[in-house]
C-alpha cells in the first residue's frame, strides 16, 4: 500500500471512527436524558403530595397525634377524595380507622397502602395485625414452592416501578448494540453481544412482572358484619359459605348486582356489590 493509498485509509477509518464516537455519545446522552425523565416522572406523586396539600396533610398528623382519630380521619379521607395517591396518606388512614375500631376500613387502607409500597415493613406489620382481629381465618389453598415465589417475587414492586427498571434495561441493551456494531476487537463484539443479550432478556423479565402485577385479579374487602355466598348470582340460589368484615377477597367476574368471588383457600361464590369494598 503507498503512502498515499495509507493516506486515504487513515482518514476513511478516522472519519468513520468519529462518526461512530458521536453515535454512541447521542445513545449515551439519549439514555441519561430517558432515565432523569423517568426518575421525575416517578418522583411527581411524592412531589405533589410535598407540595400544595403539604399542609393538610401535616395539619392531619398533628390531629392525629392528638389522639382526635375520627378528625383526623375525615382529614385524610380528603386528601384521598381530593386524588392524592400516597401510601403515607393510606397508611396513617388506616392507623385512624384502627384506633377507632374499624377493622375493615383499616384493612382495606393497608392494602390500599402496600399496593403502592410493597417493601413497607411497618405497613405489613400493621396489615398483618389488623388481620389478626378478624373473624374469618381461611387456611389458603396450597401452591406449588416456585410459583409461591414467583408471586412473592413479582409482588415485591409496582407494576410502574418494574416497567420502568424494564425501559431502563432496554436502553442498556441499545448501548450494548451499538458497541457491538462499531467494535474492531472480536472478543469486546463477543461481549457486549452477551451483555445484549441479558439486558434484552431481563427486560422482557421486568415487563413481565409489571404485566403480571397489572393485571392481577381485583381485590376487596368485606365491609358487612357477616355476608352468605351464594352459589349463583341471586338470592334463592344455594348458601355456600359466611364470610365476616375484614376479609380479604378476589373479584373474578360480576352480574349486575353480583360479584363473582373467590377466597384465600380457593372456594368461590357470589355477593353483593354493595357488601364489599374494591382495594
Amino acid at each position: 500500500m503507498s503512502s498515499l493509498d495509507f493516506g486515504q485509509y487513515f482518514i476513511r477509518y478516522s472519519k468513520y471512527s468519529l462518526m461512530a464516537a458521536r453515535r454512541l455519545h447521542r445513545f449515551i446522552v439519549l439514555l441519561g436524558i430517558t432515565v432523569a425523565l423517568f426518575g421525575f416522572a416517578a418522583g411527581v406523586p411524592k412531589y405533589a403530595l410535598a407540595q400544595a396539600p403539604e399542609r393538610a396533610f401535616t395539619r392531619a398528623n398533628d390531629t392525629y397525634k392528638n389522639a382526635d382519630y375520627k378528625r383526623a380521619a375525615q382529614m385524610y379521607e380528603d386528601l384521598v377524595t381530593s386524588g392524592i395517591e400516597s401510601e403515607d396518606v393510606y397508611f396513617n388512614l388506616g392507623n385512624c380507622y384502627y384506633k377507632l375500631g374499624n377493622i375493615a376500613a383499616a384493612i382495606l387502607n393497608y392494602e390500599r397502602a402496600q399496593r403502592l409500597d410493597p417493601t413497607d415493613e411497618d405497613i405489613d406489620f400493621n396489615l398483618a395485625l389488623a388481620q389478626s382481629r378478624i373473624a374469618d381465618k381461611i387456611d389458603p389453598a396450597p401452591q406449588f414452592f416456585v410459583i409461591k415465589w414467583w408471586r412473592m417475587f413479582v409482588a415485591l414492586a409496582t407494576p410502574s416501578a418494574w416497567s420502568l427498571v424494564g425501559i431502563v434495561l432496554v436502553w442498556f441493551f441499545i448501548v450494548a448494540a451499538a458497541l457491538f456494531f462499531i467494535a474492531r476487537s472480536p472478543s469486546f463484539k463477543k461481549a457486549m453481544f452477551a451483555v445484549g443479550l441479558v439486558m434484552l432478556f431481563c427486560a422482557a423479565l421486568m415487563f413481565t412482572f409489571a404485566f403480571q402485577q397489572h393485571n392481577k385479579a381485583t381485590s376487596a374487602i368485606v365491609f358487612a358484619s357477616s355476608v352468605v355466598a351464594k352459589s349463583e348470582p341471586q338470592e334463592e340460589s344455594k348458601d355456600l359459605f359466611v364470610l365476616h368484615e375484614g376479609t380479604k377477597i378476589d373479584i373474578l367476574g360480576i352480574d349486575g348486582e353480583w360479584y363473582k368471588v373467590r377466597i384465600a383457600d380457593g372456594s368461590v361464590g357470589w355477593m353483593r356489590l354493595n357488601t364489599v369494598r374494591i382495594i
